[in-house]
């Protein structure tokens, strides 16, 4: 496994010098301890995303953390605005809030062996990409675990476009017949077997095909933040 990076070192060292438990923060974000825990334990991207960086600044704060030093985790200097990002943006976009109509339909176990699918109504719901408008039964979904790097990280999130015709090597999402779900690449498909790829180690899994309910095609992937 590769080593988490610089940015989540210090976002332990900083949560520390507050004296807050991962679960404390994690609760004050409205997040689960699991997905918190992925930028302290897991995260090996140069800076976190801006709009993370931005909310545990006004957590850490009262605690007697510097000001801008979990800022800094974003890439944004000290004194810098930090809505400066935000004015590169064109004005037309800007002016339309981002709605969140993505149904998020996953739910991370915890192990880092994949997740189970919400059966019923969505518990969350996550901004909608351009490439899935339109699409009114896609859906969204959490990496969990780390099989899959470097292409998918855990605490990634993952979009997913049920109408998409799988092809040999794309990314899927597959649904067990138990409820369980895998990130997986597709491999092949016949009448007795789905054939499914992951990348940490490099193997490939033989599902029997009475097993596998439904398989996704995964169209996108973004940070969560």
């Amino acid at each position: 496994m590769t080593e988490i990076s610089e940015a989540a070192r210090r976002l332990k060292e900083l949560r520390e010098q507050a004296g807050l438990t991962m679960r404390a923060v994690s609760e004050a974000l409205g997040w689960s301890l699991t997905r918190y825990q992925h930028y302290e334990d897991r995260y090996k991207r140069r800076f976190l995303p801006f709009e993370l960086a931005r909310d545990l600044e006004a957590i850490f704060a009262p605690h007697g953390v510097e000001s801008g030093a979990v800022l800094s985790l974003a890439g944004i200097e000290h004194g810098q605005p930090v809505n400066q990002r935000r004015e590169m943006v064109p004005a037309r976009a800007a002016a339309t809030p981002a709605q969140r109509d993505l149904p998020v339909m996953g739910t991370v176990k915890g192990d880092g062996d994949g997740f189970l699918f919400v059966q019923g109504e969505a518990k969350e719901f996550v901004e909608r990409p351009a490439n899935l408008k339109g699409v009114f039964n896609a859906l969204a979904l959490y990496m969990d675990g780390d099989v899959m790097e470097p292409r998918y990280y855990a605490g990634e999130l993952l979009y997913v476009n049920p109408n998409r015709p799988l092809t040999r090597n794309c990314f899927v999402a597959v649904e067990l017949a138990d409820g369980q779900g895998l990130i997986r690449q597709f491999v092949r498909r016949s009448e007795d077997e789905v054939v499914l790829r992951q990348f940490n180690p490099a193997k490939d899994l033989h599902l029997k095909a009475g097993n596998v309910k439904k398989i996704y095609r995964i169209t996108g992937s973004a940070e969560a933040g």
